[in-house]
């Protein structure tokens, strides 16, 4: 058996990666400074790389120090567990239990490291040797709670929090869970546009939303429609230049559309709860359990569990309690059916061939502009 074994595995590259090489920087503190510290790419392109893989790998656990130092080694990004064609090849599965077992079967000088990632979670190969491991952690998303949420985002969320806090920079409520929605859920992304962040903040300093919409590209399926974001806000300024940068970049307002009448949708129904007393709007939103709350007493009502903005409660609670819920206090039932009458006017204006910037524009002219009363 080697002296320390520590697997860690999952779908995050960047969490598995620095949970690896903390265990690997540890434990060549506890080997001393004369230790013998090696890191193998554990990567394959194709299933023949496995077969070399193997090989250095199990040469370099088995090769002794010329000057008898502890030896330190780290299979890093091993991708064989993935669900890929390649992962589920006989031959990498073959290769695996072989490499696996001798990694068990390692001398007692030698520290081992393995970090497996991406890492699909019906695979039984690393939790074959479990119990041999000092450390196993396995990055993985919890079941879903009802109605939705995403413990992903939502851990992620936190992770951002706590970076710019531990950076000296303040936030505005919503600020990390928005840079989760432009990155697409990328630790990697979500760490280093912090680092960003703050930096543009500068120490002591306060980071707005619309910090995050005007500095964040979008990457992946992260949220590229500013707008939505500055009407929710009923801020005018905020929404002509976010309409500005998304016409720069959009050629039609039709997407844009059709996330707003989502949104409306949504704002819509948390209006008329409000109005009706089931839940207490605020521009910071509704308060904790309030969503889960309602969802009790009128879930069955709304429809079934399938995720749709026509049913509020299908939807992520922190989504809906904290992005959506604010721009219901700012907004009357009125004002908010007016404003979908006025995506389908749009859509019309846009039917007829008619300058879809301008449409979109005067609608969000006059749902900001001017205050309906009732």
């Amino acid at each position: 058996m080697p002296a320390y074994l520590a697997i860690v595995a999952g779908k995050d590259e960047f969490l598995v990666d620095r949970d690896a090489r903390a265990f690997f920087e540890a434990a060549r503190k506890r080997a001393g400074e004369g230790a013998d510290a090696e890191v193998v790419d554990g990567a394959m392109v194709r299933v023949e790389d496995a077969r070399g893989i193997e090989t250095r790998f199990v040469e370099s656990l088995r090769t002794m120090s010329m000057f008898g130092a502890t030896r330190v080694l780290w299979l890093r990004n091993l991708n064989w567990v993935a669900d890929t064609p390649q992962g589920r090849s006989e031959e990498v599965k073959e290769r695996l239990a072989s490499l696996l077992s001798a990694v068990t079967s390692a001398p007692d000088d030698v520290h081992v490291v393995i970090s497996a990632t991406p890492y699909d979670g019906r695979r039984k190969d690393l939790a074959a040797i479990k119990e041999a491991a000092d450390e196993f952690v396995v990055h993985a998303a919890g079941r879903p709670p009802p109605y939705g949420a995403d413990p992903q985002a939502q851990k992620q969320a936190e992770m951002a929090a706590a970076h710019l806090r531990a950076l000296g920079v303040k936030f505005e409520r919503g600020v990390p869970e928005a840079v989760v929605g432009r990155v697409g859920q990328s630790t990697r992304l979500v760490i280093g546009e912090c680092d960003k962040l703050a930096t543009y903040a500068g120490p002591g300093g306060t980071l707005r939303e619309s910090d995050v919409h005007l500095l964040v590209p979008a990457f992946g399926e992260g949220d590229f429609f500013e707008p939505i974001e500055a009407f929710a806000a009923r801020d005018l300024a905020w929404a002509q230049g976010a309409l500005d940068r998304y016409f720069f970049h959009q050629s039609s307002g039709r997407p844009l559309l059709f996330a707003l009448q989502g949104r409306l949708r949504l704002l819509i129904q948390i209006r008329a709860l409000g109005d009706a007393g089931d839940l207490r709007l605020s521009s910071s939103g509704l308060p904790k359990g309030a969503f889960e709350a309602a969802a009790a007493r009128h879930g069955p009502t709304f429809g079934g569990p399938a995720k749709s903005s026509a049913n509020l409660f299908s939807q992520n609670p922190w989504y809906v309690s904290t992005k959506v819920a604010p721009a219901a206090a700012l907004y009357t039932l009125a004002e908010l059916v007016d404003a979908q009458l006025a995506c389908g006017e749009c859509f019309d204006a846009l039917n007829r061939a008619g300058d879809e910037e301008q449409a979109v524009r005067s609608a969000f002219l006059r749902a900001l502009a001017v205050k309906r009363q009732s």
